[in-house]
């Protein structure tokens, strides 16, 4: 037979005249971001060869469902960076359903995905831990941009970072005009 635990409990950090909006911050969630990519400079298609994102938990309590955390923001993060976009036709929505909107699927997801929980300790949450929650979807898209101009010399600011912009980019920096 099988047993269910169930708990509440509260945490709340006082409020600080010296604050903005008198909430002193809790926690930073930060987080550290490299990827390896390959660019295919006739199709301007991006691959992600190699993903490492970092966070820190200050104390992990779970540690394994704070890597799930860092590893499921940063898959999603891949998708704000490479597909995911809003598209109208007039004023009609293109992509309106799961079938037009793009979003990653497991073969977009790097042979080398690395995630890694650091430990600070650093934050006053319960236990020394501290939310970790999207943290893993901060840097990516940063990351795939900076490899993107390590890897052809071209630099794009917007996403996503699909084929036509790295395609236009290229065009651009051989001095043609972008279409």
């Amino acid at each position: 037979m099988g047993a269910e635990f169930a708990g509440d409990g509260e945490f709340k950090i006082e409020a600080d005249s010296a604050a903005a909006l008198n909430a002193p911050i809790v926690y930073w969630m930060p987080n550290w971001v490299g990827a390896e990519i390959e660019v295919d400079t006739q199709t301007g298609k991006i691959t992600v060869l190699r993903l490492v994102s970092i966070a820190d938990a200050g104390k992990a309590l779970v540690p394994e469902a704070v890597r799930g955390q860092i590893e499921g923001a940063s898959v999603q993060a891949l998708g704000q960076a490479l597909f995911e976009q809003i598209v109208f036709d007039g004023t009609r929505l293109v992509t309106a359903t799961p079938q037009q909107y793009r979003v990653p699927v497991m073969s977009d997801v790097p042979a080398i995905f690395e995630s890694i929980v650091l430990e600070q300790g650093l934050a006053r949450g319960p236990l020394g831990a501290k939310g970790v929650g999207e943290a893993g979807i901060l840097g990516v898209a940063s990351a795939i941009a900076n490899a993107l101009e390590d890897a052809v010399g071209v630099r794009i600011t917007s996403l996503p970072l699909s084929p036509d912009k790295v395609l236009a980019a290229l065009e651009a920096k051989r001095g043609h005009k972008a279409a």
